[in-house]
């Protein structure tokens, strides 16, 4: 079922105003679009309203039943309303801020019974109200992007960290200048978001250099999510993370260096691997050696626990690793 419409200019912004408690007091500037005028009010409104009921000849359930031309007016008709609110900020941070309590409302929403999820995961079946302002933010871009990283990023509670890591990566290439400033200027729990946000877009040049900065900040909390994030098989993800599980003091983070490895590939990876795996044993470190044993056993395409020396004789034997990707 869709929400209502809102009888109040306030109703879609509780969230924020719970989110807002609290909140962080250093690092980037807060996004404060301001309070809507009553000439806004309306206009959001008459927004929600198009957006959330059904086009005139459907059912509640969406069924077209006079044919797809009215439905297409209908959507036509929000589409021009949303694209016209793009021109005016804190209309744009209201509507932002209406698509995520919507993903709220659908994703904390009590199931009729507690196998419902997995049934419906099995069946693959979508909560429309989750699609629909999933697909919204996406057609946003971004506009979202400092609604996003002000209401969702930077909230000190988990939650809204977390949703806001996944939207901002889902957004792409238009989030990274400010997923940047957050690395350059947040403290370290934003920073450590961002990190993870980067990680999940991509990892071009710019982004590899902005993990690289992170993957030697002095917060170890902070240089594990930027390990965590290098995934790939570039020669520059490769070194960056062989420097962070030799070099790094802690064992966390170099424990993370290891499972990023597994994503690598060629000689010089389960090498280093190899040489980890030996350190671990000195040091009677035995989840970094499950670690190592992992990514080994994931680049080497096989399965169960090896010897260091049985490792290196499959390095050997391993071709070069791939010389493309970011530099």
């Amino acid at each position: 079922m869709q929400p209502a419409v809102v009888t109040h200019h306030l109703r879609p912004l509780a969230l924020l105003v719970a989110f807002g408690a609290g909140a962080c007091s250093g690092g980037p500037a807060r996004f404060e679009p301001g309070a809507l005028s009553a000439a806004q009010v309306e206009q959001c409104r008459a927004i929600e309203r198009a957006y959330r009921e059904p086009a005139k000849g459907e059912s509640a359930k969406g069924e077209t039943v006079k044919g797809e031309q009215v439905k297409s007016e209908q959507v036509k008709s929000y589409e021009q309303q949303r694209d016209a609110a793009l021109a005016d900020p804190v209309v744009t941070a209201w509507l932002v801020r209406m698509f995520v309590r919507d993903l709220f409302a659908a994703r904390e929403g009590q199931p009729i019974g507690e196998d419902e999820p997995l049934l419906r995961a099995a069946a693959r079946v979508q909560d429309p109200v989750e699609t629909r302002a999933l697909a919204e933010l996406r057609q946003l871009g971004g506009a979202a992007v400092p609604t996003l990283v002000s209401d969702l990023l930077l909230h000190p509670q988990p939650q809204p960290r977390e949703l806001g890591i996944e939207l901002l990566a889902m957004i792409g290439a238009p989030a990274v200048p400010a997923l940047h400033e957050v690395a350059r200027t947040g403290e370290a729990r934003p920073r450590r978001s961002a990190a993870r946000a980067l990680g999940g877009i991509g990892l071009d040049d710019r982004v590899l250099d902005t993990l690289r900065q992170l993957a030697a900040d002095p917060d170890f909390t902070v240089r594990a999510d930027a390990v965590r994030s290098l995934r790939g098989s570039s020669p520059a993800i490769r070194a960056l993370l062989i420097e962070r599980l030799r070099t790094d003091d802690d064992a966390f983070v170099r424990r993370i260096a290891a499972q990023s490895l597994g994503s690598s590939a060629g000689p010089e990876a389960m090498l280093a691997l190899v040489d980890y795996l030996e350190q671990c044993k000195r040091l009677l470190d035995h989840k970094g050696e499950q670690a190592a044993q992992q990514s080994l056993q994931q680049l080497a395409g096989s399965r169960g626990p090896r010897t260091p020396d049985a490792w290196r004789a499959a390095a050997a034997s391993m071709p070069a690793g791939p010389a493309t990707g970011p530099r």
